[in-house]
């Protein structure tokens, strides 16, 4: 069915163009899309309605079909809600006399968001397009005020600490973090570029690959999977149409509550960034670069779009680079507020402006992705390694790390510790050192409980495993995950039976669909914890979520559905005491 609405797209649109490009831009010019609107513009584009229709719903934003004076969009992810994110939700919803969902008689509509990628700060909202803080006292009361003057918003943005490594240790993805490099002549005066001069002019596309796959370099977006393996797949297949079209996707699709690695690398370093998909491109003989960038991050597209037209200017975007054949264009797209295209067969889909609803594998996108060419989907911070690679050598990457688990990896914690941010430390430093060393620890005196590590679908750790290894192999060992890299740190004041509803919750509202395990499973698994949390827990309610977990994880099509049992069942394994507080006749 997608091959033939995208058949339509391309002859009553034009190459390339789709619907969900339509759907963005009015959404752009009026914030929300009526059902007017929809039967107007399939009648404009002599495309089915259905198609208009099925793909604005999937999409918070593109789904909102009534006007809004303003939109307040309060962080529930598990970063915002241990700083205090359900009592802001609470008062912001006493005070405008809605719940969340709904909009008030002055036609502010109050909902959830899953992040805005300031876990560093916080509580966090959205006020319309603005990231917001509502940390520090009588933050709603400002809030509220605000919106009510003409003037711009005056409220603080969140910003996140960054914290370099220390003398002597290494310094890769963040190697440009301790000045300003956002500007195209700061860039290149440092250096950047050099990378991209030296491989287009002086390596073959093969010769690249040989570097990346001595480096070791693995996917950083959650999967871990070689990189050069990725991109020397892709420059090893043929399109079936013999047209040699390929594609580079940058997934900055960052989600994961917790997580603001990707953020941070671009708009601080945006020139290393496309440095490095133009050298994924090259690798793989790739004509074109996506950088596909969630709605929640306003800055990060700015800065990259900025960027972007700097190094089309110097000639380094969209003609031969540096006198070269080779040549590279580069489009940004932004995502609308769907979790799942995080996912990289749901990401493609988007693209192609059909709903996003995850592909089946094989095949898998190195084979047939975008549009059914070969394409080589990567990570934020997974380019941002190339450039350092290229420029030092593969072996020098591969020599820091632990087992097959190479280089080093950003981190970013929450508010829990003394010293939340973003690090960068060598893999295979252990959770101990991360937490109590280089963030010292908890803060305001808290007692550290848990910590959970790569997003809402990573395995929940507990103080028995402070001294595993933060590597693939060493927290896949323990019952987690190293995912992105996004760390919920959990203090003893926090209710881990409340956070396993929240993140069942958040696989029901974010499910693609596609599958039933995932799509049914996760609506009746957050009844079920509704109803142990609501009315006691018993041995037959457990016993069905057991049950339940287990349909999920083998039942399931993509990760989300196969991945969320996890942090579920490690609360109700590792600390049972957290449900047990539910008992029936035990109180609280």
């Amino acid at each position: 069915m997608s091959s033939n609405i995208i058949a339509l797209q391309n002859k009553f649109l034009g190459h390339g163009e789709t619907v969900y490009d339509r759907l963005s831009a009015l959404y752009e010019r009026q914030g929300y899309i009526s059902d007017d609107d929809i039967s107007r513009l399939a009648s404009e584009h002599n495309l089915p309605p259905a198609h208009f229709r099925s793909t604005a719903k999937f999409y918070d934003n593109l789904s909102r079909d009534t006007p809004a004076t303003h939109t307040i969009s309060v962080c529930n992810g598990e970063a915002c809600q241990v700083a205090g994110g359900r009592e802001m939700e609470a008062a912001l919803s006493l005070r405008l006399g809605a719940e969340p969902g709904a909009t008030n008689s002055d036609g502010v509509r109050l909902q959830h968001v899953t992040c805005v990628g300031c876990c560093g700060s916080g509580p966090n909202a959205m006020v319309d397009d603005a990231p917001v803080t509502l940390a520090g006292p009588d933050a709603v009361g400002r809030l509220l005020t605000s919106l009510g003057n003409s003037a711009p918003l005056h409220m603080p943005e969140p910003k996140n600490a960054v914290h370099l490594p220390a003398e002597g240790q290494p310094r890769i993805v963040l190697r440009h973090f301790d000045r300003d490099v956002v500007g195209i002549d700061a860039a290149r005066a440092v250096g950047i570029y050099s990378a991209l001069e030296q491989a287009v002019t002086s390596m073959s596309p093969a010769d690249v690959i040989t570097e990346v796959a001595a480096s070791r370099l693995r996917g950083r977006g959650g999967a871990g999977f070689p990189t050069g393996t990725k991109l020397g797949t892709v420059a090893a297949t043929e399109p079936a149409d013999g047209s040699g079209r390929r594609f580079v996707v940058v997934n900055a699709d960052e989600g994961d509550a917790g997580s603001f690695i990707d953020k941070e690398l671009i708009e601080r370093d945006p020139h290393t960034q496309i440095e490095g998909a133009l050298l994924a491109a090259y690798a793989c003989g790739a004509g074109e670069v996506y950088f596909y960038i969630r709605s929640e991050y306003p800055a990060a597209k700015t800065v990259l779009e900025r960027a972007v037209a700097e190094a089309r200017e110097a000639g380094i975007v969209g003609c031969p680079t540096f006198a070269s054949e080779f040549t590279c264009d580069i489009r940004i797209v932004q995502g609308r507020g769907a979790y799942i295209c995080g996912e990289e067969t749901s990401l493609l889909r988007s693209i192609e402006g059909v709903p996003a609803l995850v592909s089946i594998r094989p095949p898998f996108p190195a084979e047939k992705g975008l549009w059914g060419y070969p394409t080589a989907v990567q990570n934020v911070e997974t380019v941002h390694n190339l450039p350092w690679i290229i420029n030092n050598g593969g072996e020098a990457y591969a020599a820091y790390g632990l087992d097959d688990s190479r280089g080093t990896k950003a981190l970013s914690l929450n508010t829990r510790v003394a010293r939340p941010g973003l690090y960068e430390v060598e893999l295979g430093t252990t959770l101990r050192q991360i937490i109590f060393d280089l963030a010292g620890g908890m803060a305001h005196g808290e007692e550290f409980k848990a910590v959970q590590i790569g997003g809402p679908l990573g395995g929940i750790l507990g103080e028995g495993d402070l001294d595993v290894a933060f590597s693939f192999e060493g927290l896949s060992a323990a019952g987690g995950i190293l995912g992105h890299g996004g760390m919920v740190v959990y203090s003893q004041s926090d209710d881990l039976a409340q956070i396993a509803r929240g993140l069942m919750r958040f696989c029901a509202v974010e499910s693609c669909g596609r599958c039933f395990p995932c799509r049914i499973g996760s609506v009746r698994g957050t009844e079920l914890l509704d109803q142990m949390l609501e009315d006691g827990v018993t041995d037959e309610r457990l016993e069905l979520l057991a049950d339940l977990c287990e349909t999920m994880r083998y039942g399931s099509l993509c990760g989300l559905g196969k991945m969320l049992p996890d942090p579920i069942e490690s609360v109700v394994e590792r600390f049972p005491e957290e449900f047990g507080r539910y008992r029936r006749g035990t109180g609280m």
